[in-house]
Order: C-alpha cells, then structure tokens, then sequence
C-alpha cells in the first residue's frame, strides 16, 4: 500500500501539481460539505457529487469491536495505481503487510476529526508516490466520525 508520510507544502504542490490539484478539489468540496464547523455526513458525500474522483477514492469504515478500520470500497484507480484491491481487508492487515502505520493514522483522523493531505510511496511501484488525502465523514444525523475516505492521487501520469 503506501509508506511513510508528510504534509503537502508548497514546494511539493509545485512539483506535483496535477495530482495536488485533484487532491485540493476534493479536499475543497469536504469543506464546502460541512456545516457550521462541523464534519460532513455520509448525506453529504453522495456518489453523484463525487464521480470525477470516485475511482481515486477508498472508504474505510470504523468497526468499533475490532478498534479497526475495514475497507468496504476500493476505488477502481487506487487498485490499478497499487495492483491489489483491499476490499473486505483491515487497516491493521494493511500494516502487518508493509509495516505501516495506516491504521493509526486512520486513528488520528477519527479522534482529531481533520483532513490530512500528505505525500507517501506507493509499496508496489518502485519510485513511485502518490498526493494521499484522508477525510473523516460522520455516521448520518451524527457528528461521530465512523468512516474515513482515502482519497490516492498518484504523481506520475
């Protein structure tokens, strides 16, 4: 999946722009989707509203007996920009593969209830990187984070 982190800056918005244009894109409607300082609902993120990034975009969903996160989409770019598809896997399974730490920071968005935008390496490809945005989305009429969208943009063409 992908290694190692750190935040987008301007001299990496520089470098990559295309794939920090669409990551910003989406980023921008996630704020446009909140309401009063609040995080958006699932109501809010509807398939249609989504559809230029919906093949870039992977949801995971908390599932509190397991203090896990299990993928329930995979979006069809994330599976061609990585070559795996991680549909029905955990987060954890994700580390334990790779030696990660993608399920605390799915963690860290869940219990700060902000956008992260950082750079990471794609495990799969040699040299290759990716802009990686992780959305926390509340459960419907609620304000508690219970999914987490990944949004993966890779930085070659």
């Amino acid at each position: 999946m992908i290694l190692g982190h750190y935040r987008a800056d301007h001299k990496y918005q520089r470098v990559h722009r295309h794939a920090c244009n669409r990551a910003e894109g989406l980023l921008a409607y996630w704020h446009a989707s909140s309401k009063d300082g609040s995080i958006p609902d699932r109501n809010a993120f509807n398939p249609h509203a989504l559809q230029k990034w919906l093949g870039f975009i992977s949801v995971y969903k908390y599932v509190e007996k397991l203090d896990d996160f299990v993928n329930a989409l995979e979006g069809t770019l994330i599976t061609q920009i990585t070559g795996q598809d991680w549909t029905g896997k955990l987060a954890s399974d994700v580390d334990r593969r790779f030696g990660s730490t993608f399920l605390d920071d799915l963690h860290d968005i869940r219990v700060s209830r902000a956008p992260l935008m950082d750079h990471v390496k794609i495990y799969q490809k040699d040299y290759k990187s990716a802009t990686r945005l992780l959305l926390p989305i509340a459960n419907k009429g609620s304000q508690e984070v219970d999914q987490v969208f990944l949004g993966l943009f890779p930085d070659w063409s």
